[in-house]
């Protein structure tokens, strides 16, 4: 049945490719979703997907099947916006296609991987009508994860209920089998001073005198901190810094900085805080140091807030999910695809970082090209993602019954 399976998607390659190209015209940056969940509801609906819903929060939701084994195949539909400080060869939402590539906002990061969810639950239903599946395959285009990432998957599992035994990612790994990245955290750090007349500030205590000792360890520490293979390591960066006074005239009171923080493995947010706590105790300066919150407002109008703590997670080389999916791959290409990690983060920081749940990601796509107006994609490597995402399932719960 796989070549079956392989075989349909090729005939719907033309259908594809139009459905990857009206994807990237629908503009859908972060809360302004609403349009592209209602034509990705209207296609699941044309596909025969099973059940079509749109989640609490505003995330659209497809299921083929009923089987024992949940798979969850997640696609992220927003998009960073458009500035005016880029240089695109072709408007970023025409979804041009010349000499075999696609251009546009959104080519790779990541409409690819919903067109091709779409294409092969096509396939799937066309090839197993009527017949039991030995698998449940929710198909996911999340919102707002450019926002913030992970939380729409957390609130779908939390909120709605539909838990998954085992997640796809669709953020571009250029056809190879990424396991695991790096987690991230924001942090800000308040030092507090005394005001004073900028005429008399010896009467002072100035709040960014404190603050710039601090910033210079913290630039000490991103040199000292350790690489943990295969992740690499994890870094700090000072990204913000702002102060208050009575007035420009003053001595300010009252200084805040923020902080990107990269964690590498073995590193948490409390090993992160840890080591800004002992830079201020070493300094003898009293600090605030905080996690902030995320809050923000999906399209449908649900607000909603997070901790800004996104956490490091890796899947083991042998885990079984892994190895259904080099499997899988085998089958599609003929070959072994290597593996890898993201340097950034994605919609895992929930499913394996919060939930524990068994994650990895496969999509076409160069990784260094999102949020660039170099989106670019090859129509040949979308036409294999979505043959791969087809057999995968199958794949799959072969796999997990073997066990």
């Amino acid at each position: 049945m796989t070549e079956a399976l392989k075989q349909s998607v090729r005939n719907d390659r033309a259908e594809l490719e139009k459905l990857l190209q009206r994807l990237i015209q629908i503009r859908s940056y972060s809360g302004e979703e609403k349009e592209i969940v209602e034509f990705i509801q209207q296609t699941m609906q044309a596909y025969g997907f099973d059940e079509v819903l749109v989640d609490s929060l505003g995330s659209i939701v497809g299921r083929i099947g009923d089987g024992p084994v949940k798979i969850m195949f997640d696609a992220h539909i927003d998009t960073v916006q458009v500035t005016d400080s880029e240089n695109w060869n072709y408007p970023p939402f025409e979804g041009k296609i010349i000499d075999g590539k696609i251009y546009g906002r959104g080519t790779v990061d990541e409409k690819p991987a919903m067109a091709g969810y779409l294409i092969a639950g096509k396939a799937i239903k066309e090839q197993y009508k009527g017949k039991a599946l030995p698998f449940t395959l929710y198909v996911v285009g999340s919102v707002m994860e450019e926002d913030c990432d992970g939380y729409p998957l957390l609130h779908l599992i939390e909120k709605d209920g539909i838990r998954p035994d085992y997640v796809l990612l669709g953020e571009p790994t250029d056809l190879k089998i990424y396991r695991g990245q790096r987690g991230r955290m924001e942090i800000e750090v308040s030092t507090f001073g005394k005001s004073a007349h900028g005429a008399h500030n010896q009467h002072g205590i100035n709040a960014i005198y404190k603050m710039s000792k601090i910033v210079d360890q913290i630039e000490q520490l991103d040199k000292q901190l350790e690489p943990v293979e295969p992740l690499g390591k994890g870094s700090i960066t000072v990204s913000e810094i702002s102060s208050k006074g009575p007035s420009l005239c003053s001595v300010p009171d009252f200084c805040r900085i923020h902080i990107d923080r990269r964690l590498t493995l073995h590193e948490d947010k409390e090993t992160a805080l840890d080591q800004l706590r002992e830079i201020a105790q070493k300094l003898n300066i009293q600090a605030e140091i905080r996690i902030p919150h995320y809050r923000g407002k999906s399209w449908k109008g649900t607000e909603f807030e997070q901790e800004a703590y996104f956490p490091t997670w890796l899947l083991k080389e042998d885990h079984p999910l892994l190895k259904a999916a080099r499997s899988a791959a085998q089958k599609v290409f003929g070959r072994e695809v290597s593996t890898g990690v993201w340097s950034f983060s994605t919609n895992g920081v929930a499913t394996a970082g919060r939930l524990n749940i068994p994650t990895f990601g496969f999509a076409p796509g160069r990784e260094e090209l999102s949020h660039s107006d170099r989106e670019e994609l090859s129509l040949d490597d979308l036409a294999k993602a979505a043959e791969f995402y087809a057999v995968f399932p199958f794949v799959l719960a072969e796999t997990i019954n073997k066990k």
